[in-house]
């Protein structure tokens, strides 16, 4: 009989969490408070004829676009399960992937078998589009979009990448800044506006923000609106006093802007922890993932976001403003979180060097 254990912020979330999975016709093996401090349940399903039949988990999913699996990207299960464990992939997330397929076996037998051992890759992705982490930010969202997130999480340059992004497309775009306090924000605010040839509105307090807001909604005609935030450390409430009275200023104003949670992949898991449980508790929903490409366990990151209940909303893995934003889905999400991270170049060639 597979275990599994359901995490929560409090007993009600973990059983909702556990009835949303797998079902209420289930076995509690036990409750406890992990390390983290997170209401735990472990169970396991009722294996019956009803049971089989219910689909209390999702056992399919459409996929009428179906990606072509490249051979490079061919893995059998033990091969994909091996290479997300060396990514840094929790543990108790894995486990419910690898529930997830015994349940697809068990559901349909016949046609598990007839296909080849080595799609696992597929059938992760299959598995990441049924548990809805992807949210893709729109190239021209319809609402401002303020960047939240810790110091060096790469926030402007987001900022200024999501307004490239919309030029692209043939949007007009306003590029605004709060964070007119730290030492050379500023500048390189007006510089990466100047260098895409965009207006940059510089707002020091709640006051100038209120301002803005008064004038944003009198404007018939809305360009794009991308608004970067004064770094947040969730350690300093001067900080986090700091992000709320504008997040509050906002509300009072009814100004419909969605905050989204930007967060480095280099930053480790405990923290990265933190950070996402403490937005998230603020109604920040979504995540934007920078420097995967230079992160040695981007897995490690991603599930905590995950486990935190963000989504993630894009994932940048190129210094370059107009690279690394492609578009994300389960897919392309499943091959980044498998991608193969050898030893650092200089390493490699460290003999060549001599």
């Amino acid at each position: 009989m597979a275990t599994h254990i359901f995490r929560g912020k409090d007993k009600d979330e973990a059983y909702r969490d556990l009835y949303a999975m797998v079902g209420q016709d289930v076995f509690i093996i036990r409750e406890f408070t992990d390390a983290a401090g997170l209401y735990c349940i472990e169970a396991a399903p009722k294996i019956t004829a009803a049971s089989r039949s219910e689909n209390a988990i999702p056992q399919t999913v459409a996929t009428p676009n179906r990606p072509l699996v490249e051979p490079a990207d061919r893995y059998t299960i033990s091969q994909l399960l091996s290479q997300l464990r060396h990514a840094g992939f929790a543990e108790p997330t894995l486990r419910q992937f690898i529930y997830w397929m015994k349940r697809q076996n068990e559901q349909d037998p016949e046609v598990n078998k007839n296909q080849p051992k080595d799609i696992a890759l597929q059938k992760f992705a299959e598995y990441l589009d049924i548990q809805k982490v992807i949210a893709p930010l729109a190239e021209a969202p319809q609402k401002p979009i303020l960047l939240v997130g810790p110091p060096g999480s790469g926030k402007t340059v987001t900022t200024a990448r999501l307004c490239a992004r919309a030029l692209m497309q043939g949007e007009d775009v306003d590029f605004v800044t709060l964070d007119c306090v730290r030492t050379g924000a500023v500048e390189q605010s007006r510089s990466l506006s100047k260098f895409l040839e965009i207006n940059l509105a510089e707002i020091a307090d709640v006051g100038q923000f209120i301002n803005w807001m008064n004038k944003y909604n009198k404007d018939i005609n809305q360009n794009i609106t991308f608004i970067d935030s004064l770094s947040t450390n969730i350690y300093d409430m001067e900080d986090m006093r700091w992000l709320l009275d504008y997040m509050e200023a906002a509300e009072q104003n009814d100004m419909e802007i969605e905050p989204i949670l930007v967060i480095s992949a280099t930053t480790d898991a405990t923290t990265i922890g933190d950070y996402a449980t403490t937005f998230k508790s603020m109604g920040i929903n979504r995540v934007i993932l920078t420097c995967w490409d230079i992160a040695s366990k981007p897995a490690a990151t991603f599930s905590a976001l995950i486990d935190s209940g963000l989504q993630i909303a894009m994932i940048s893995d190129s210094p370059y403003l107009t690279g690394g934003s492609e578009k994300l889905d389960a897919f392309s999400l499943a091959k980044k979180l498998a991608a193969k991270k050898g030893m650092p170049a200089w390493l490699e060639q460290i003999g060549q060097l001599k």
